[in-house]
């Protein structure tokens, strides 16, 4: 998601915030940018608080709120959720999403789908998920869960004759989904929103179904692993690792099955530029401070969709970019990025104006 703060604000809106009190609130107007999207205005809001416990030590939460309309007459808006309990008993975990008139292009299934299949669908959408887990063990954050997720999309517009319609795979005409299934999140970070020590495991299985009141039958893995070294700690230069695979196999809705491309994962192609049943990427970035509140970073990825039959290394996509982070809490590490990133050959390179790190 891309933010950016104003430069002319009111003065009840700070472009940065390091108050020491236990909780915090930073509210922004913002202007952004992504490939998905275009150019965006709107507003984000953000909590940081802690639920103190005596004696065992409980990381930060967090909780955010983005408004946008887009250039392409979209508007968007996502809240998101992260909360430890006192003594970090229960972890919550939530994310949500309603698009208006959201503007998407759509490829084909495959790793190796041509350029010149560009086919656009306009759609509206609402989804929200939640995750919920308590602690195994006393003195390790291993948290066993479940996790309740429902996605709709409605009001699809295609292109007579095009690909969508001519394919009329599942889901393009819309869909809804509704799963659940069991989670097990190993969560050993220093900080949630950006870590510089730690690592993090995170497992997922859902199961939607029509008998939860869906219109399709499908499962979905979801494994994501990722380890944060700090290789110069004086000057905290971090080294960030991330492992990440979604499988999905069923009868998928088409905007279900696994995407290559975005904010998140593989920066340098459109999100969706590829899709298949499975994905598998690897990231790594590089960060340093530079002056103050300026750092610099630099990422390279590599990954993949594919078949369940068709499993190998060959048709691996890359990307590679670089970028420049402004903290605007010191306390707790939040950061406005700005980053550059190629991958698609067919694309001079996409710019992200993102809040806090991508992974």
């Amino acid at each position: 998601m891309a933010v950016l703060s104003s430069q002319a604000v009111a003065q009840q809106f700070r472009f940065w915030s390091d108050t020491a009190k236990n909780s915090r609130r930073i509210t922004l107007p913002i202007l952004g940018y992504s490939p998905e999207t275009h150019f965006s205005v709107g507003a984000l809001a953000v909590a940081l608080w802690k639920n103190q416990h005596p004696t065992i030590p409980t990381r930060t939460s967090n909780a955010e709120l983005v408004i946008l309309y887009t250039s392409r007459q979209q508007l968007i808006i996502l809240p998101r959720y992260t909360i430890f309990t006192k003594g970090e008993n229960y972890l919550i975990e939530g994310f949500g999403q309603a698009l208006v008139d959201y503007r998407d292009f759509y490829f084909g299934r495959g790793n190796a789908t041509p350029i010149s299949n560009r086919d656009t669908i306009m759609y509206d959408a609402v989804s929200f998920e939640n995750k919920i887990g308590r602690k195994v063990f006393k003195n390790r954050k291993l948290f066993l869960g479940m996790e309740a997720r429902a996605i709709q999309y409605y009001n699809v517009h295609r292109r007579p004759g095009r690909l969508l319609d001519t394919e009329k795979i599942t889901g393009y005409n819309g869909s809804s989904s509704i799963g659940l299934g069991p989670t097990l999140t190993w969560d050993k970070r220093d900080n949630i929103v950006n870590p510089s020590s730690g690592f993090f495991w995170d497992v997922r299985y859902s199961m939607y179904s029509k008998s939860l009141g869906g219109t399709v039958n499908y499962h979905r893995l979801l494994i994501d692993f990722r380890k944060y070294i700090n290789v110069v700690p004086r000057a905290r230069h971090i080294a960030a690792f991330e492992l990440f695979g979604n499988f999905v196999r069923g009868d998928a809705p088409f905007k279900e099955l696994s995407e290559l491309g975005g904010a998140r994962i593989m920066r340098g192609y459109y999100r969706g530029r590829f899709r298949d049943n499975y994905l598998t990427a690897f990231q790594a970035e590089y960060r340093m401070p530079v002056y103050k509140r300026i750092g610099v970073v630099a990422f390279a990825g590599l990954g993949k969709v594919y078949n369940p039959t068709e499993v190998n290394f060959e048709g691996l996509h890359y990307s590679y970019g670089g970028g420049i982070r402004v903290t605007v809490n010191k306390r707790e590490r939040l950061n406005l990025r700005l980053d550059y990133a190629l991958g698609d050959p067919k694309y001079l390179g996409y710019f992200y104006l993102g809040f806090a790190e991508s992974f």
